[in-house]
Protein backbone atom coordinates (compact mmCIF):
# COMPACT_ATOMS: atom_id res chain seq x y z
CA UNK A 1 0.00 0.00 0.00
CA UNK A 2 3.00 2.72 0.77
CA UNK A 3 4.90 1.62 -2.53
CA UNK A 4 1.49 1.93 -4.43
CA UNK A 5 0.85 5.52 -2.81
CA UNK A 6 4.51 6.67 -3.30
CA UNK A 7 3.94 5.64 -7.23
CA UNK A 8 0.73 7.44 -7.54
CA UNK A 9 2.33 10.96 -5.92
CA UNK A 10 5.40 10.29 -8.32
CA UNK A 11 3.18 9.91 -11.16
CA UNK A 12 0.94 12.88 -10.36
CA UNK A 13 4.22 15.09 -9.73
CA UNK A 14 5.86 14.01 -13.48
CA UNK A 15 2.62 14.85 -15.04
CA UNK A 16 2.21 18.09 -13.02
CA UNK A 17 5.82 19.30 -14.62
CA UNK A 18 4.63 17.47 -18.20
CA UNK A 19 1.49 20.09 -18.31
CA UNK A 20 3.69 22.57 -16.85
CA UNK A 21 6.01 22.33 -19.69
CA UNK A 22 3.27 21.85 -22.77
CA UNK A 23 1.32 25.08 -20.58
CA UNK A 24 4.60 27.05 -21.01
CA UNK A 25 5.28 26.51 -24.90
CA UNK A 26 1.90 27.72 -25.67
CA UNK A 27 2.57 31.25 -23.93
CA UNK A 28 2.64 34.35 -25.91
CA UNK A 29 3.12 38.42 -25.49
CA UNK A 30 0.03 39.66 -23.65
CA UNK A 31 -1.17 36.45 -22.55
CA UNK A 32 -1.51 37.09 -18.57
CA UNK A 33 -0.45 34.38 -16.03
CA UNK A 34 -1.72 33.68 -12.59
CA UNK A 35 0.37 31.95 -10.07
CA UNK A 36 0.20 30.72 -6.58
CA UNK A 37 2.98 30.12 -4.08
CA UNK A 38 2.96 26.41 -2.11
CA UNK A 39 4.22 28.55 0.94
CA UNK A 40 0.85 30.61 0.97
CA UNK A 41 -1.28 28.69 -1.44
CA UNK A 42 -3.98 31.96 -0.60
CA UNK A 43 -1.87 34.43 -2.29
CA UNK A 44 -2.16 34.47 -6.27
CA UNK A 45 0.32 36.61 -8.31
CA UNK A 46 -0.48 37.99 -11.43
CA UNK A 47 1.95 38.91 -14.25
CA UNK A 48 2.23 39.70 -18.42
CA UNK A 49 3.68 37.20 -20.98
CA UNK A 50 6.45 38.85 -23.21
CA UNK A 51 7.91 36.43 -25.28
CA UNK A 52 10.79 37.53 -27.42
CA UNK A 53 12.26 34.49 -29.95
CA UNK A 54 12.68 31.70 -28.13
CA UNK A 55 13.15 33.75 -24.40
CA UNK A 56 9.47 34.21 -22.17
CA UNK A 57 9.74 37.27 -19.65
CA UNK A 58 7.08 37.86 -17.23
CA UNK A 59 6.37 41.58 -16.63
CA UNK A 60 4.65 42.01 -13.25
CA UNK A 61 4.50 44.30 -9.73
CA UNK A 62 6.80 42.69 -6.68
CA UNK A 63 7.02 44.93 -3.40
CA UNK A 64 10.73 43.03 -2.94
CA UNK A 65 11.91 44.37 -6.72
CA UNK A 66 13.07 47.48 -7.98
CA UNK A 67 13.96 48.34 -11.54
CA UNK A 68 16.41 51.08 -12.80
CA UNK A 69 13.96 53.66 -12.24
CA UNK A 70 13.35 53.20 -8.70
CA UNK A 71 9.72 50.99 -9.37
CA UNK A 72 8.61 47.87 -8.80
CA UNK A 73 7.67 46.78 -12.37
CA UNK A 74 9.97 44.60 -13.20
CA UNK A 75 10.28 41.82 -16.39
CA UNK A 76 12.05 38.72 -15.42
CA UNK A 77 12.64 35.75 -17.33
CA UNK A 78 9.67 33.08 -16.76
CA UNK A 79 11.82 30.27 -15.13
CA UNK A 80 13.05 32.72 -12.39
CA UNK A 81 9.62 34.24 -11.85
CA UNK A 82 8.36 30.65 -11.19
CA UNK A 83 10.97 29.89 -8.75
CA UNK A 84 10.13 28.88 -5.30
CA UNK A 85 7.24 26.01 -6.00
CA UNK A 86 5.22 28.60 -7.84
CA UNK A 87 2.21 26.78 -9.50
CA UNK A 88 0.38 28.34 -12.59
CA UNK A 89 -3.25 28.70 -11.94
CA UNK A 90 -4.40 30.38 -15.01
CA UNK A 91 -3.36 31.97 -18.55
CA UNK A 92 -5.92 34.17 -20.10
CA UNK A 93 -5.39 35.48 -23.56
CA UNK A 94 -5.62 39.34 -24.22
CA UNK A 95 -5.23 41.96 -27.26
CA UNK A 96 -1.58 43.27 -25.66
CA UNK A 97 0.84 43.46 -27.93
CA UNK A 98 5.24 43.78 -27.76
CA UNK A 99 4.71 47.54 -28.19
CA UNK A 100 1.34 48.26 -25.90
CA UNK A 101 3.14 45.98 -23.08
CA UNK A 102 6.95 47.89 -23.46
CA UNK A 103 4.68 51.43 -23.54
CA UNK A 104 2.72 50.22 -20.26
CA UNK A 105 6.64 49.63 -18.82
CA UNK A 106 8.38 52.88 -19.72
CA UNK A 107 5.16 54.53 -18.35
CA UNK A 108 4.72 52.69 -14.73
CA UNK A 109 8.29 51.66 -14.09
CA UNK A 110 8.68 54.32 -11.56
CA UNK A 111 5.93 53.08 -9.74
CA UNK A 112 5.68 52.07 -6.34
CA UNK A 113 4.02 48.53 -5.30
CA UNK A 114 1.61 48.95 -2.66
CA UNK A 115 -0.24 46.33 -1.22
CA UNK A 116 -3.98 47.95 -1.39
CA UNK A 117 -3.71 50.22 -3.50
CA UNK A 118 -1.30 49.13 -6.46
CA UNK A 119 -0.08 45.50 -6.75
CA UNK A 120 -0.08 42.88 -9.09
CA UNK A 121 -3.77 42.31 -9.89
CA UNK A 122 -4.02 45.60 -10.24
CA UNK A 123 -1.69 46.38 -13.30
CA UNK A 124 -2.79 43.41 -14.71
CA UNK A 125 -6.27 44.38 -14.70
CA UNK A 126 -4.94 48.30 -15.99
CA UNK A 127 -2.75 46.59 -18.43
CA UNK A 128 -6.27 44.49 -19.87
CA UNK A 129 -8.50 47.39 -20.00
CA UNK A 130 -10.45 45.90 -16.81
CA UNK A 131 -11.61 47.68 -13.90
CA UNK A 132 -8.46 48.95 -11.54
CA UNK A 133 -9.48 46.70 -8.92
CA UNK A 134 -7.62 44.05 -6.90
CA UNK A 135 -10.17 41.63 -6.18
CA UNK A 136 -7.91 39.66 -3.41
CA UNK A 137 -7.62 42.83 -1.64
CA UNK A 138 -11.82 43.06 -1.89
CA UNK A 139 -11.86 39.86 -0.89
CA UNK A 140 -9.49 39.92 2.45
CA UNK A 141 -10.89 43.22 3.17
CA UNK A 142 -14.34 41.62 3.75
CA UNK A 143 -13.37 39.08 5.30
CA UNK A 144 -10.98 41.27 8.34
CA UNK A 145 -14.03 43.37 8.66
CA UNK A 146 -16.52 40.92 9.19
CA UNK A 147 -13.80 39.25 11.64
CA UNK A 148 -13.35 42.68 13.59
CA UNK A 149 -17.38 42.61 13.81
CA UNK A 150 -17.89 39.11 15.03
CA UNK A 151 -15.10 40.39 17.65
CA UNK A 152 -16.70 43.27 19.02
CA UNK A 153 -19.92 41.37 18.87
CA UNK A 154 -18.57 38.38 21.21
CA UNK A 155 -16.06 40.98 22.90
CA UNK A 156 -19.38 42.90 24.18
CA UNK A 157 -21.77 40.04 25.13
CA UNK A 158 -23.93 40.93 21.91
CA UNK A 159 -24.14 37.21 20.50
Amino acid sequence: MGLSNKFNALSLYKLKIENRSHIVSKLKTGDTITTKSKLIPLYIHYGIIERIGDEIFIVHLHPDKVNSSGGNLVKEPLDKWLVGGREIVSIQETNLDSATLDQLYKDLKDQKYDHINYNCEHFVNFAKGDYFVSRQVVKYTGILIIGVFVYYLIKNKKI
